[in-house]
């Protein structure tokens, strides 16, 4: 009995882990979009297709020590690491919703997607670049996981690379009521 009620769980949790996987491989797609979309409005970028490296960077938060906070040590590199207070400031200044959002955000650190499934209903302007592609550093972009708020907003990392150029952004996009997303802040986040 214990091992029909064991399989049951299993099953139940595998059919609800394939739905929300392809669930966020659409809101994927979507975010991407959105980034893509105010790039080329904003005349940075007007590749057609896109060349988009299929590997997701994972982002992990963190939370500083009290050392880094006060300016006596550094933090980890931001490449791949991003400090929730730096996150919380760039959504708010000062709000209520900071203790809930630092929490949500925390339990994020393990992504469900690790690579990029272009859906060529929304994003029908993309095509994944090949290793040999970004071997040779032919003009690309690669995008992190999306972290996601409480309230419907989230955050995003993109890299654009041209030959041996490199510049990195970080985006807060906010979910409209038709589903898509729109980007409300853009940040720097490096250059090479």
């Amino acid at each position: 009995m214990k091992k029909i009620f064991w399989i049951l769980i299993v099953v139940l949790f595998t059919v609800s882990c394939s739905k929300s996987k392809k669930q966020e491989e659409t809101e994927l797609n979507k975010i991407v979009n959105a980034v893509l979309k105010y790039e080329s409005n904003r005349n940075a970028l007007n590749e057609n297709p896109y060349l988009v490296d299929p590997k997701l960077l994972q982002l992990i938060i963190y939370t500083p020590s009290p050392k880094e906070m006060l300016g006596e040590e550094p933090g980890p590199p931001p490449f791949l690491n991003k400090n929730i207070v730096y996150l919380l400031d760039l959504k708010y200044d000062a709000s209520m919703e900071r203790k809930s959002d630092s929490l949500y955000l925390l339990q994020q650190n393990q992504y469900i997607l690790d690579s990029l499934k272009i859906d060529d209903k929304i994003n029908s302007n993309i095509k994944l670049a090949s290793k040999e592609d970004i071997n040779n550093r032919i003009k690309y972009c690669s995008f992190s996981n999306p972290v996601y708020f409480k309230d419907g907003s989230t955050y995003i990392e993109a890299r654009y690379f041209d030959s041996s150029f490199g510049i990195g952004f970080g985006y807060l996009l906010e979910k409209q009521k038709d589903g898509n997303w729109m980007v409300k802040k853009k940040i720097n986040t490096f250059i090479t």
